[in-house]
Formats: structure tokens, C-alpha cells, sequence
């Protein structure tokens, strides 16, 4: 199998008549597109022309009819966008086979015929086949596997680079911590995250936090994150920042009535026997299994789940309930009550690292 992108960037001298890319995560096939659309431009400077096609409503015979057409109105320059999800167009018909052997046998000048497949091809199939038997300077086939954290981090770093600025490793950290492993989803964050830093070179955490669709929800994960680390300090701090004096206390009641929530599922599905990663898989969906920092977030979860006997967990969760009743019949300060609260929880689990000291 041939890669098809090239690590430089496709330039009129490297750019292949035709190109296949299969498999689950298309997005950086169709930023490969976008690159030819820049590459390949007219004497003008005028990017190529690109015509799209579905195989559910277009058959080849008129995709092929289509590439051969040459335009004398527009760049000279021309994609010829094809994609398809289905196994039944992974077949070919022998009309068809003959229509794309007798277009790559002689094709279009400057025109580039890219298949995208939404799923992995097998070898066998007809379409592989057509397209991995041909000239290697002719045409490219290449599986879009999803990106595990290395080349999540690698194509940050990339796409950052190409916005004109950098990212830290904090940042790309928590990026997939809330969006998980999702190209289209960090692409769309990253370029918010470049407009919001302005002139800064440099997107930090904060920044993350700041801008990211989901962000709110993850402040609650980050304080959540503090407490099954046995950090009560650092969770002080967070409700510091996240609940100024005389703020109503109901969101942060409702983040810790999630945080014994998710705690009492681990409780039950160990009770149950069942499977640590299952549970967890369950829990934090964007925390995948081949990020570096998985086993720390596994282990903290349920160091967490662990740390508190049934007795604990009880007299936490009625603690929780009276401080509910505090918030709704009285003109408690709702942060004085947490503040006891994260404290009285750091005494009961009993792990090291645990304070009720404050920051500052």
C-alpha cells in the first residue's frame, strides 16, 4: 500500500492522477484536498475548480464522462471529488472497472480523481484492487486510520504552526481530555483558540478553558479530577475561581451530586465484578485507551472509588444532602458550605495528598 500524502505538501510535480483514501477517519484526506486546491491553481493564482460526486446518486460511467469534460471558463486545474459509505460501492461492476481502467489509462491532463471511502477497504475488493494495481506515479491508495496521541499531539502542533502560532502540551492535553479524538471537532477548537489568543503566539491551557465548546462542563471535570486525585487544596482553588462570594450554590451542588453519581457506578460495577476499563470507557468516553495519561486517569478514578468504605460514602452522600436542605430553607453562604464540605471529604477518604490547607 502507498501513502498518499506527502509529508512536503502535493506541488503540480509531485500531485497523482488519482488518489483512494479508505478508512474511519477521513479529515486529514480532506485537508490533502484542500492542499491541492492551493497547490494546483491557474496563471491567475485562481485555486482548482473542484466538482464533488456521491456514489449513491452518481455512477462512474458519468463521474468519468465528467472528468474528461475540460473546461476553457475556469482554472485548468480540476478535483474530482468522489465519495462513498457503502460495501455495495467498494464493488464494481465490469462496465465500470473498464470506464475507470480506460480513464487511468489515459487521464485528463490536469485533472485529479480523489475516492473517499467512509470505512476500511479490504484487499479484495474490486475498487482496492483497481486502485492499488495501478503505476505507483500514477495513482495512491491510503487507509485514514484514526489518530492515536502521538499524532493527535503531531497534528496540533501542525495545525497550530499553520495558524501562526503554538500550542503547549497542556493545552493539546486537555483539547482531547474535552473533545476527545475527533479531527473535524479539534480543527473547528483550534481555530477558534488562534482568534481568541490574538497576537499571542503561544495557546495555553487557559485559553482552552476559556474558549472550547464543552468548557464549561469541563470546569466541573476539573474539579471533579482534583477530588479523585485526593487534591482538596487545588479543588478549593478551582471553586475560588468558579464560585465567587455570594453565588447561588445549585450548579456546584449539581457537579458534586455527579461526582458521588459517577463514584457509586464504580462502587457497583466492581460490586458486580465487572470489567475497570469498561466501567471507565462508561464514564470518560474522550479518555481513550492508547492516551498516554489513560492509566494515571484509570488508577485515580477508582483510587477515588476505593478510598471510601460504604460507612464514608453514606455519611458524604447525607453531608451532601444537608447541605442541599442549607441551600433551599436558609441564607447560608453557599461557598462557606462547600468549602467545609471538600474539607470534611479530604478528612474522610484518607489519602495522601490530601489538605484542607488553602492556597494563597
Amino acid at each position: 500500500m502507498r501513502a498518499a500524502v506527502p509529508s512536503a505538501g502535493p506541488t503540480e510535480k509531485t500531485v497523482k492522477s488519482g488518489y483512494l483514501f479508505h478508512g474511519e477517519e477521513l479529515f486529514p484526506a480532506r485537508e490533502f484536498i484542500d492542499l491541492l486546491k492551493i497547490a494546483l491553481v491557474d496563471d491567475a493564482g485562481g485555486p482548482a475548480v473542484e466538482d464533488r460526486f456521491d456514489l449513491e446518486g452518481t455512477g462512474w460511467r458519468d463521474i468519468v464522462d465528467s472528468a474528461r469534460n475540460v473546461s476553457f471558463f475556469f482554472s485548468p486545474w480540476r478535483l474530482i471529488v468522489v465519495e462513498a459509505s457503502k460495501a455495495a460501492q467498494a464493488e464494481l461492476t465490469a462496465d465500470e472497472e473498464a470506464v475507470l481502467k480506460e480513464f487511468f489509462a489515459d487521464p485528463t491532463p490536469k485533472t485529479v480523481l480523489v475516492m473517499l471511502y467512509a470505512g476500511k477497504l479490504g484487499k479484495t475488493k474490486p475498487l482496492f484492487k483497481l486502485f492499488d494495481k495501478l503505476p505507483e506515479s500514477l495513482a495512491a491508495v491510503e487507509e485514514m486510520k484514526p489518530l492515536k496521541e502521538a499524532g493527535l499531539v503531531g497534528w496540533a502542533d501542525r495545525k497550530a504552526t499553520a495558524l501562526g502560532k503554538r500550542i503547549s502540551s497542556e493545552a493539546v492535553e486537555l483539547l482531547m481530555e474535552i473533545v476527545g479524538g475527533d479531527l473535524r471537532a479539534l480543527d473547528s477548537e483550534m481555530g477558534k483558540l488562534a482568534t481568541y489568543v490574538g497576537n499571542k503566539k503561544l495557546i495555553e491551557p487557559i485559553d482552552v478553558r476559556a474558549v472550547t465548546d464543552g468548557a464549561r462542563d469541563f470546569a466541573p471535570y476539573e474539579l471533579t479530577d482534583a477530588l479523585e486525585k485526593g487534591d482538596t487544596a487545588q479543588a478549593l482553588v478551582i471553586l475560588d475561581r468558579e464560585m465567587p462570594e455570594g453565588a447561588r450554590g445549585e450548579q456546584m451542588l449539581g457537579i458534586m451530586a455527579g461526582f458521588f453519581r459517577d463514584i457509586l457506578i464504580g462502587r457497583i460495577g466492581l460490586a458486580q465484578g465487572r470489567d475497570r476499563r469498561e466501567i471507565f470507557r462508561e464514564l470518560r468516553p474522550n479518555i481513550k485507551e492508547y492516551y498516554n495519561f489513560y492509566p494515571e486517569k484509570l488508577r485515580q478514578y477508582f483510587a477515588a472509588v476505593e478510598g471510601l468504605t460504604d460507612d464514608a460514602f453514606a455519611l458524604l452522600a447525607a453531608e451532601l444532602e444537608r447541605l442541599d436542605m442549607k441551600l433551599k430553607t436558609s441564607d447560608s453562604d453557599a461557598k462557606a458550605l462547600f468549602d467545609a464540605f471538600f474539607c470534611e471529604f479530604g478528612r474522610t477518604v484518607r489519602r495522601p495528598g490530601l489538605t484542607s490547607k488553602r492556597r494563597g
